[in-house]
């Protein structure tokens, strides 16, 4: 969980410094914020020399002075002059406090993101399940790896990347509101922030929100590989998760390499079958195609897991009886379930007590360092997809 930010308040309005400092005090915003007022100029530029904080709210007639530091961001009279974008970046002052303060607090995470400052210890963790295969049960494993953090007590978000999603969870997105989110992710406009609990929804009694997929195919369609970055990214660090677990469509476009790029893991699910070793060696030589546009997936960051297990196979995912032998270790084993055939995602809960202890090993793993353990060689996973034909 992210540590409370110093915020330093800057303005000669004395009534109105208090009454917003007084909010953030009695509020929630206390959990999220330490606040300090300000009246003059000196003092301001005295608290950006010695890096007394991390964010500072000021009057245009405040100077910051010549150190840097901090992230910055003015408190404008008027509406023209927050919208101007001309000026420095600014929110305007008489507005609701707490869309204020929602929108300084969206400002931050952006200005932050952009320059650099902000550290992967605020960050949220992201981990992309992907596969090479239909059916093999990705949105499942994806669903119930988010509830498994939310048990764990881990503010989580699922989040359905599928072109076509399916109607595993029960609430769609509201598609107006998405393409609104969207444009603006790419307007880098700071009013997102007030989209974004609109288009999520709270699984219960689970624990967990969830963006349940794109209404519209084409708008998934037209996702570029800028956007999912962009997406990743804002997410990661808007402050409300420990955890977001993206459920990607089996592809190679550009969103999924994204999303996979953008992941401090990969839960790549495979099945017993030869089909799903040879489709899942296959894409990893293809991820080598991404080198030197703007980064790939890194290999080593993927966690085999192997659902629908019935005993059969080995601890690693190998081509036995093809012409070349490969062979990359499984991290996880799940259990077949025959019952779940007919039932559906976030409903596929007890009495399966195997898959979901397997389920709930696994999201501790992955939480533990947001990397493998000892044992989990994955190096053999760069060899893999660097000599497959």
């Amino acid at each position: 969980m992210s540590e409370k930010l110093n915020l330093v308040i800057a303005d000669r309005d004395t009534g109105y410094m208090a009454l917003l400092a007084d909010y953030i005090r009695e509020t929630e915003w206390s959990k999220r914020l330490s606040v300090r007022q300000v009246t003059k100029p000196e003092t301001l530029r005295e608290h950006v020399r010695s890096q007394s904080a991390q964010l500072y709210l000021a009057h245009p007639d405040f100077d910051f002075g010549e150190h840097a530091g901090g992230c910055r961001i003015r408190l404008y009279e008027t509406k023209q002059e927050a919208a101007d974008p001309a000026a420095v970046t600014g929110i305007y002052k008489y507005q609701p406090l707490h869309q204020l303060l929602g929108k300084l607090f969206e400002l931050y995470r952006q200005l932050s993101a952009t320059s650099g400052s902000n550290t992967d210890k605020d960050a949220a963790a992201v981990y992309s399940v992907f596969s090479a295969s239909g059916g093999v049960g990705k949105t499942t494993v994806s669903i119930q790896l988010a509830r498994a953090f939310a048990e764990n007590g881990d503010r989580c978000l699922y989040w359905n990347m599928e072109l076509v999603p399916g109607t595993y969870m029960p609430k769609e997105a509201d598609a107006e509101l998405t393409a609104r989110f969207v444009y603006g992710l790419r307007a880098n406009a700071p009013w997102i922030g007030d989209c974004l609990p609109g288009i999520l929804s709270r699984a219960e009694p689970y624990g967990f929100d969830y963006f349940s997929g794109f209404v519209k195919a084409k708008e998934a369609l037209d996702l570029t590989r800028d956007d999912v970055l962009k997406l990743v990214e804002y997410v990661k660090r808007t402050g409300r998760y420990d955890v977001i677990v993206f459920d990607l469509d089996a592809t190679i476009h550009d969103r999924a390499i994204a999303a996979l790029t953008g992941s401090d893991e990969i839960l790549w699910i495979v099945t017993e079958d030869g089909e799903s070793s040879a489709r899942t060696f296959r894409f990893l030589a293809q991820l080598d195609q991404w080198q030197g546009k703007g980064g790939s997936p890194d290999v080593q960051r993927i966690r085999f897991v192997m659902n629908k297990h019935t005993g059969y196979a080995g601890n690693a995912l190998s081509t036995d009886g093809m012409s070349d032998h490969r062979a990359a270790p499984i991290s996880a084993k799940l259990p077949y379930v025959p019952g779940w055939k007919h039932a559906h995602g976030a409903n596929r809960t007890t009495p399966e007590p195997l898959f979901y202890a397997g389920i709930a090993k696994l999201a501790s793993d992955v939480r533990v360092g947001r990397g493998g353990g000892p044992g989990d060689y994955r190096s053999d996973n760069k060899i893999a997809a660097r000599t497959y034909p």
